[in-house]
């Protein structure tokens, strides 16, 4: 069992095995095509608890990601010691790095993000996350992202 902070930000891995359409809140009904999803979120408090939560199928729904998490499955999840704008960095890593953002808006209605869910093929999106942090200083990263 992994060991968590108190507070810090995170990476979903999520898959989804076949091309579907789902309503997510306020946002409507969109397509995704399959592949590997990248959602990027923040808890500075009660981390464990967040995390818990998004693998529970037994919630109200209250986030964009609730409603992707009843119809995708969360194959594992990252967790970094960062402030809570590490989300953003994490969502702009993955961006850079070949992701594409399929649904505007997608958890980023509190930033100036495009989206926090980030978009990969099954072939690319298996290794991306452990390849990307992989002999990475992810603080000194952050706080040249942060200036």
């Amino acid at each position: 069992m992994q060991n968590y902070p108190d507070g810090g930000v995170y990476i979903l891995k999520i898959k989804l095995e076949k091309k579907i359409e789902i309503k997510i809140g306020a946002l409507g009904k969109k397509i995704f095509p399959p592949g590997y999803y990248f959602y990027a979120g923040t808890a500075q408090r009660n981390l464990k608890a967040r995390i818990d939560r998004h693998y529970s199928s037994d919630k109200n729904y209250h986030w964009h990601i609730d409603y992707f998490l009843a119809e995708a499955d969360i194959e594992s999840d990252f967790v970094f010691e960062l402030p809570g704008a590490g989300e953003c960095f994490l969502a702009r890593i993955l961006i850079d790095n070949g992701g594409k953002t399929l649904i505007d808006g997608f958890g980023a209605s509190d930033c100036s993000c495009s989206s926090h869910l980030i978009y990969f093929s099954a072939a690319v999106g298996n290794k991306i996350v452990e390849e990307l942090i992989k002999n990475r200083n992810l603080e000194k990263d952050f706080n040249e992202f942060s200036k």
